[in-house]
């Protein structure tokens, strides 16, 4: 992609440039002797005809000094023409003329939940749980204009042992966009359901997804499939997406599952800190070994299910997500609701499904706006106004979400239900904008019997989930 006789020029340029960086001293010297020639000629030390044939010497000097510079920079411009140029400001990035981009970056999140109320995380007095909740690498480019791929790897996910594991891959995928405005991407890769999930985990509000996507969606075929997607965007304020995957590397999917999943967004405002979004999501997943299940965490990632669908093994699932989203200034608002529908299930279970739903509120208090990216339908950085140590204190955010799901599964005479309303509070800084730390308060509402019969291996004893409530911690840097 980049030629290896370019680096010989570019190196002859760097020399080149320090040369003239060397010279910028010369003219502020010149500056500073006319300064005192004149101070000498109104004391009298010398005459006027002295200090007139100095000065003219002098400029003559530093118009010798500025034709060498002016020379240096056209040999500068001349030498760099055409060869690569590398970014490091946020990332690190080298490109070239012809449009060919190579990334690396990263990201890692260190966590440490703490249980609070009689939840005790499983452990004998409720030990905090302190862990590397992503530790990823990734490789990214564009060659040729149009075409463009992605690697990705997470450490944290890694189970090691000597064994081959999979699991740590995330993004492994080429998309060519030559089809304007229409772009395929094949690999290893996030499918198009629910504006949460889309959003890269650097960028969500609360340390952890809600309830809906964390169950639901990364149950019944969201999130990182293999597969083949298409997206594509119009008017300015619509897009649409669809793909077909045929399985996971992770292990939130079954290998051999195969399904369909598309979306529509609508967002008629996507003004700097104006937003209104809109959006519906469809996914079709079929698992042939009947190993479906739907289960999730109390918004938490350490610890037992508050959900389940309690008997497993479905073979089909049919999901749908509706969502919206809105900006205005330092406010932003969020609400998704999703709901699946499990069928061709183990003997003697006649139907099975999940609902929920979740609305959340965030606020910076430092007049930062969300950043919304209309054309993925999904949030991006947010740029730090006065970054701590450039003359500011970095952003702060404060965020509450309020979410609500059930699950239930028939067996022709009675219903299994597990029920839970779960409250997140949170506060966000950004002291740079590469860097976040991050303090969630989450506490369990409103459970069911069954809820607290997943839960109870992390509660003591005696305790219902309704008694657990957990507070986390996050660092974040990425690059």
């Amino acid at each position: 992609m980049f030629k290896k006789t370019r680096f010989k020029n570019l190196l002859g340029a760097i020399l080149i440039g320090s040369l003239a960086a060397i010279s910028v001293p010369a003219i502020a010297s010149n500056e500073a002797m006319l300064d005192l020639l004149k101070i000498l000629v109104k004391k009298g030390s010398i005459t006027a005809e002295e200090y007139e044939l100095l000065e003219n010497a002098t400029k003559a000097d530093g118009e010798k000094v500025d034709g060498n510079i002016n020379e240096m920079k056209a040999e500068v411009a001349e030498k760099t023409k055409g060869l690569p140029k590398i970014s490091t400001k946020g990332k690190l990035q080298i490109s070239d003329k012809d449009g060919n981009k190579i990334r690396i970056g990263g990201r890692l999140q260190a966590d440490t939940t703490f249980a609070t109320g009689d939840a005790t995380l499983g452990s004998e007095g409720g030990t905090p749980v302190t862990e590397f909740r992503r530790a990823r690498m990734y490789l990214s480019g564009v060659f040729q204009h149009d075409w463009k791929f992605k690697f990705q790897y997470d450490f944290a996910d890694d189970q090691g042992g000597g064994t081959a594991n999979t699991n740590g891959i995330k993004d492994a995928y080429i998309a060519y966009k030559g089809f304007k405005p229409i772009e395929i991407t094949l690999g290893h890769h996030k499918m198009p359901l629910s504006m949460e999930e889309l959003t890269s985990s650097k960028y969500i509000t609360f340390i952890e997804r809600s309830q809906l996507v964390n169950g639901i969606v990364a149950d019944t075929g969201g999130g990182r499939q293999y597969g083949l997607s298409a997206k594509g965007y119009f008017n300015d304020m619509l897009t649409a997406a669809a793909g077909m995957y045929a399985g996971s590397a992770n292990e939130d999917h079954a290998d051999n599952a195969v399904g369909f999943t598309g979306r529509l967004t609508f967002s008629p405002i996507h003004e700097k800190t104006k937003m209104v979004h809109v959006g519906l999501g469809f996914n079709h997943h079929r698992d042939n070994d009947g190993g479906l299940n739907i289960d999730g965490e109390p918004e938490i990632h350490p610890g037992s299910d508050i959900l389940e669908t309690e008997t497993g093994g479905w073979e089909e699932a049919n999901t749908f997500v509706a969502e919206a989203a809105g900006i205005y200034g330092p406010a932003a608002i969020q609400f998704e609701y999703a709901s699946a529908e499990l069928e061709n299930g183990p003997v003697g279970v006649t139907d099975a499904d999940a609902d929920a739903w979740y609305i959340y509120g965030s606020y910076y208090l430092t007049g930062e706006s969300r950043n919304y990216n209309w054309k993925s339908g999904s949030y991006k950085q947010t740029k730090v106004k006065n970054q701590l140590g450039q003359g500011g204190f970095g952003a702060w955010e404060l965020a509450l979400r309020y979410t609500s799901g059930e699950y239930d599964n028939t067996d022709g005479l009675a219903t299994d239900s597990s029920e839970a309303d779960i409250l997140t509070a949170g506060l966000n800084w950004y002291p740079i904008n590469n860097v976040r730390f991050s303090g969630n308060y989450v506490k369990v509402l409103d459970t069911s019997l069954d809820a607290d019969t997943e839960l109870a291996a992390d509660l003591d004893a005696g305790a219902t989930a309704d008694d657990a409530s957990y507070f986390i911690l996050r660092g974040q840097w990425y690059f």
